[in-house]
């Protein structure tokens, strides 16, 4: 085992949680496991927000959908086939950091510019296709 197994293991244990799904579910489909799964329906041209566990997602303001499809978006670079093509755990974090909530407080002395700030701006998550 080395870091770029680890990081995928991470990788589907934040699919599992943004799923609701195990790593080898027969609620599947024609799938093998749960990453495969998430791949085929962006494959399909299928909006990820689809796989995204409903307990969680539904109901819940826009910015938590937002915030859960961006994590997502990690899980899948998480799980990339070719190791070489996975984040070392450090990118993961940073992304994550990255990822946090960015809703508007009236108590902010933040300037508006720093809030205009785009999410993943040098992270390697922006390689990603944009979902629909």
């Amino acid at each position: 085992m080395d870091e770029k197994s680890d990081i995928y293991s991470y990788g589907v244990v934040l699919l599992e949680l943004l799923t609701g799904k195990k790593p080898l579910d027969k609620g599947l489909g024609d799938s093998t496991d749960v990453v495969e799964w998430v791949r085929s329906k962006g494959r399909n041209n299928r909006s990820l927000e689809e796989v995204l566990d409903r307990s969680l997602a539904a109901g819940n303001c826009s910015h938590v959908q937002e915030e859960m499809l961006l994590v997502l978006r990690i899980a899948l670079l998480c799980t990339a086939k070719l190791p070489k093509d996975r984040p070392s755990m450090r990118d993961v974090i940073t992304m994550l950091e990255e990822a946090k909530p960015r809703r508007k407080s009236s108590h902010s002395n933040t300037p508006d510019k720093e809030k205009e700030k785009p999410i993943f701006t040098t992270s390697p998550v922006n390689a990603l296709p944009a979902h629909s």
